[in-house]
């Protein structure tokens, strides 16, 4: 355990508790904790973690601004859900990046665990673009990613980052109750799904 691990799992759960209290400051501690994570998993050789952390610091400043002012009129962001046909597309998406990555990562790099690296790199793309505009469906895929992560990163020795990712996996299950109730009170009905 390196004080590089340590001080990327700090950031990393202030930035999930701070996204399942439906707080904008969830971006900037994410900023910190993927600069951190990149340099991590490359020294990991878990370089489809890299590519997802260099996503994640672009979406974390778009997410930060579309909470913020993406609303109508430039007001902040209500939470709103998909349609069934677009967490269809959604899981379609997830499966794609991770026949294309896990094949690319495992032929033509040394990659440790391309396919469930993979699925890490497309769950966490898909989850994040949602969240960015504050579709409550992000929580279900974030736990699924945080459920292979805890297997992945035990598996490479990052014992500290599974334990986090394991604490992680229960912010998620709390995330969707807190963000369910923020919803509810929203008034909004099903019919308020994004478009």
């Amino acid at each position: 355990m390196s004080p590089l691990e340590v001080g990327a799992n700090v950031a990393l759960v202030a930035s999930v508790y701070l996204a399942r209290r439906n707080s904008v400051h969830t971006w900037w501690t994410g900023m910190a904790a993927v600069s951190l994570f990149a340099v991590l998993f490359f020294g990991a050789k878990l370089y489809a973690d890299v590519v997802l952390q260099v996503f994640f610091f672009g979406t974390c400043v778009v997410g930060w601004w579309q909470w913020r002012f993406g609303g109508e009129g430039h007001t902040e962001l209500p939470i709103s859900t998909l349609t069934n046909r677009q967490r269809l597309a959604a899981g379609a998406a997830v499966v794609a990046a991770v026949l294309f990555f896990g094949t690319v990562f495992d032929r033509f790099t040394d990659a440790a665990l391309p396919y469930p690296d993979s699925f890490i790199l497309g769950g966490s793309v898909v989850a994040q673009v949602l969240m960015m505009r504050r579709v409550m469906d992000h929580w279900p895929i974030w736990i699924a990613v945080d459920v292979v992560a805890v297997v992945v990163y035990g598996a490479k020795g990052l014992y500290l980052t599974a334990g986090i990712y394991a604490v992680l996996l229960a912010l998620c299950v709390q995330g969707i109750v807190e963000w369910r109730r923020i919803y509810a009170a929203q008034g909004v009905s099903p019919a308020g799904a994004v478009a």
